[in-house]
């Protein structure tokens, strides 16, 4: 599996601390020949919050566009055909407590190597709280 940022990550971004954001899994020979993970990450004092829920500022219909910039064999493909996801995380007093929400379509969630990928990335350890979820509203 290959892993590709969508995105400019910040020089200032602590690259070992964990993220939020959105991510989507594009199954192999669509474009290229290994499954790719596309993701957008954001470190969490970037990130929008209200009250104890922080969430990236990414959407994956905004991103759409700049994925299809990087990969032309989707110029012509819905945001929502491939299944997709998102980062987020539920805190009073973060870095203190917190629970990460892994939030996916099943087809995501049922491939280990993917969660496991995807996990990396958000630099999600065993040392953070982690629940990973079926989510219908990234269904394909």
């Amino acid at each position: 599996m290959k892993s590709v940022s969508i995105i400019s990550q910040s020089e200032k971004e602590d690259i070992n601390s964990p993220k939020v954001g959105i991510f989507w899994f594009v199954s192999a020979n669509i474009i290229d020949e290994d499954s790719v993970l596309l993701y957008a990450t954001q470190a969490i004092e970037q990130a929008t919050h209200a009250d104890i829920f922080y969430d990236s500022t990414y959407e994956h219909y905004a991103l759409w566009d700049t994925v299809q910039k990087m990969f032309s064999q989707l110029k012509n493909v819905p945001y929502e055909k491939y299944p997709r996801g998102r980062v987020t995380l539920i805190a009073k007093e973060y870095p203190i407590d917190g629970t990460f929400k892994l939030m996916a379509d099943i087809k995501i969630l049922q491939n280990k190597e993917c969660v496991t990928e995807i996990e990396r990335i958000f630099n999600l350890s065993d040392e953070q709280n982690i629940e990973i979820l079926r989510d219908a509203h990234y269904q394909t």
